[in-house]
């Protein structure tokens, strides 16, 4: 649940000199390693083969992975666009680009393990004058649309896989769990859009006692279930801007199976969807190099080569992480100088906002003619102007005789 904030949201500038620092040492250790993979042999040999099918690429495949990406985020950018438009009027597909590609930089370039994008989009929120709730609200809309379909394919590609309708020789238990689990979120999300719970205050009284986490988490569910039902309404509407998400995830695996295309042959096509989804679901482990792990992993126990593996999951890696990062960087810039004119348009609407009820007080008093009006002068005697108030003399006191 977003709480408000009595300080103000800012966007930290880019520190490039800051930057460079923090990627000098990994720099050195990637060379290192580098060169110990290209000197040693024996466990280290699939890294020396993957090497030597770097230099093989087929440039095609990478020009088309770098198309695929590009694509990829111009679905993300329309969904957000839909979903943002539906809560404010100020985002539009500019501001959504914008947001995107800026929230890109910050997760791929900034040190925030991975929520650099999310801290961009709700600081982007917050300033379109959204409250704590409603950023919140609109965001896991955004969320609920965009990872549906996340889940959808785990599911599909799973029990394809499963059932045998799709040539696959990994081990059945892991497509099994993939799908199961997928499902199962599923269920629960919509579960929690089919509950309309109130969920009640915190109390301050409640503030140190144990009802408090359950609170929190009623409220949360409820802010979920509020989102999910959005996201319902969202679908049901039919706008061709809900493409944006499957658009977003299939382009995106398309940057892997183009890899996997220049490198060698790709696995069958439900065993790279798969493979790509898992392993964006160890994403959420803080671990480095989690999400590429987890793709080579499954493609491992897939059968796909151990080199095949290793050089396409790593050119994916690259072209989804360093493709976009140019773009973001210019995207904050521009990001920043729309909510500083967000900020004055805010601060033109107080000053009239002041005015016209400044203007209205004074209607309903009347003006100066009513309260002429109501107040009028002294009507004078008839033939003698009446002397002014602070010109009448004083009459002296009365004179007693003795």
């Amino acid at each position: 649940m977003v709480t408000e904030s009595s300080a103000p949201l800012a966007l930290p500038a880019f520190d490039a000199r800051a930057l460079a620092r923090r990627a000098a040492l990994p720099a050195a250790v990637a060379a290192a390693a580098a060169a110990v993979v290209l000197l040693a042999g024996g466990p280290l040999q699939a890294f020396a083969d993957a090497f030597g099918r770097a230099l093989e690429a087929d440039p095609r495949w990478v020009v088309a992975a770098a198309a695929f990406e590009l694509l990829s985020f111009a679905g993300y950018i329309v969904l957000l666009w839909l979903v943002g438009r539906r809560a404010t009027a100020r985002l539009g597909f500019r501001a959504s680009a914008e947001i995107t590609l800026g929230g890109a930089a910050a997760t791929r370039l900034l040190p925030t393990g991975g929520v650099g994008g999310v801290a961009v989009t709700v600081w982007a929120l917050r300033r379109t004058g959204l409250d704590p709730r409603a950023a919140a609200r609109t965001l896991l809309t955004f969320l609920v649309l965009l990872y549906s379909v996340f889940l959808g394919a785990i599911a599909g590609a799973g029990g394809l896989l499963v059932l045998g309708l799709v040539p696959g020789d990994g081990p059945l238990a892991l497509s099994a769990i993939a799908a199961g689990a997928a499902a199962l979120a599923i269920a629960a999300g919509l579960a929690l859009g089919a509950r309309r719970p109130a969920a009640p205050p915190i109390a301050a009284a409640d503030a140190s006692s144990g009802r408090t986490a359950r609170l929190r988490i009623a409220s949360a569910a409820a802010v979920l279930g509020e989102a999910v039902r959005d996201a319902q309404v969202l679908v049901r509407s039919g706008d061709p801007r809900l493409l944006g998400a499957p658009v977003w995830w299939a382009f995106d695996a398309l940057v892997l199976w183009a890899m996997l295309n220049a490198f060698g042959a790709p696995p069958a096509l439900a065993v790279v969807v798969l493979g790509y989804f898992v392993g964006q679901v160890a994403n959420t482990l803080p671990i480095p190099g989690a999400v590429s792990g987890g793709m080579v992993g499954v493609l491992l126990a897939f059968g796909v080569p151990a080199d095949l593996a290793l050089v396409s999951v790593l050119a994916y890696r690259s072209v989804a992480i360093w493709l976009p990062a140019p773009a973001g960087l210019v995207a904050l810039g521009a990001l920043r100088r729309t909510v500083a004119r967000w900020a004055r348009e805010d601060g033109a609407g107080a000053d009239n906002d002041r005015a016209r009820a400044d203007q209205g007080a004074a209607r309903a008093d009347g003006g100066p003619a009513r309260r002429a009006a109501a107040d009028p002068a002294p009507t004078p005697i008839r033939g003698r102007a009446p002397a002014p108030t602070s010109a009448r003399p004083v009459p002296a006191p009365m004179r007693v005789a003795a």
